[in-house]
C-alpha cells in the first residue's frame, strides 16, 4: 500500500517471513515517524526504500485509526508543511488529474 500523509509518503507491505508484522518503507526517515513516531527505523543503503522499520500490524493499525481519527484539514496538500514533500504531492496530484480526465464524463 502507499501511503501518503501530511508529514510523509509511505509504503507498506507484509512482512516476509513475519506474518503478524509489517515493512514499512519511505524514502526520508521523518516519514516513517510521523505516522510511527516509536519506530525503531533502519537504512538499507541499496534498497529502493533505504529507511525501513518492522511493525506490527495492529500498531499500525491503531496508528492509522488515530490520524484519521484526530486529521482536521479539509486540503491534503495544504496540510503539508515541507516545501519539498509539498511538490512532489503536486506533481502526483497532477498525474492522477490526468488520469481521471478521462473518466469525467462517466466513460470507462
Amino acid at each position: 500500500m502507499w501511503l501518503y500523509i501530511s508529514g510523509g509518503f509511505l509504503s507498506i507491505v507484509a512482512h516476509r517471513h513475519e506474518r503478524h508484522n509489517l515493512l514499512v518503507r519511505a524514502r526520508h526517515p521523518r516519514h516513517i515517524q510521523a505516522l510511527l513516531p516509536d519506530a525503531e527505523v533502519f537504512h538499507l543503503r541499496d534498497a529502493d526504500y533505504h529507511f525501513r522499520a518492522v511493525v506490527s500490524r495492529d500498531v499500525v493499525q491503531q496508528a492509522l485509526a488515530e490520524y484519521m481519527l484526530t486529521m482536521d484539514y479539509d486540503n491534503f496538500k495544504n496540510s503539508i508543511t515541507d516545501n519539498n514533500f509539498h511538490g512532489v504531492c503536486a506533481d502526483v496530484w497532477r498525474t492522477m488529474w490526468a488520469y481521471g480526465s478521462r473518466y469525467r464524463n462517466g466513460g470507462e
